[in-house]
């Protein structure tokens, strides 16, 4: 709910998905102006759009800049983005996960996404930030991103919110966030 002299929020979500940044930041009653979104899977793209037409999609993660050039996901306009309250990121797991054994860590096509995820952030220079990624990784791959966000992570498992348990670790400057 709105409270006296509180900002509807600007947010960034990267690797977005269908959306489920929008969700929980909806039911968290937080007051969204803008939400901008960076996903490349046209059917994911396509279950947001649906959910909420107010989206604004911007396609590549590697091509998110302030200034973003025209391009067919911006319906054919330049944008500029304002100033982000919030970036959310969950950069992909697949070469972090212990689960994948032939996997290259932060140096792998997918998880070394988690670098433009840092470029943006230094960019963009948020009000807050989250990322969130696999708990299962190498230490070695916490550490560097440990390293390169300057906050240490929080271990939070699915399992307090739904029937699956799944430990995933959050990286935030927000204040006050515990399991």
């Amino acid at each position: 709910n709105r409270e006296e002299g509180r900002k509807d929020m600007k947010v960034l979500s990267l690797f977005d998905g269908i959306a489920c940044a929008k969700v929980a930041l909806d039911r968290a009653g937080m007051n969204v102006e803008t939400y901008y979104a960076s996903e490349v899977d046209e059917k994911a793209i396509a279950i947001a759009q649906k959910n909420w037409p107010d989206i604004i999609e911007l396609g590549d993660v590697r091509h998110v800049k302030r200034n973003m050039p025209s391009a067919p996901m911006l319906r054919d306009i330049a944008h500029t983005l304002g100033d982000i309250d919030l970036l959310i990121g969950g950069s992909p797991c697949q070469d972090l996960s212990r689960a994948n054994t032939g996997g290259k860590g932060l140096d792998g096509k997918r998880s070394g996404l988690f670098y433009e995820y840092l470029r943006v952030l230094r960019e963009l220079k948020p009000r807050y930030f989250v990322l969130e990624n696999v708990a299962s990784m190498k230490k070695v791959y916490r550490d560097e991103i440990t390293k390169e966000l300057g906050v240490e992570p929080i271990m939070i498992d699915a399992a307090l919110v739904s029937a699956q348990s799944r430990r995933r670790l959050f990286w935030t400057n927000i204040p006050g966030i515990t399991q």
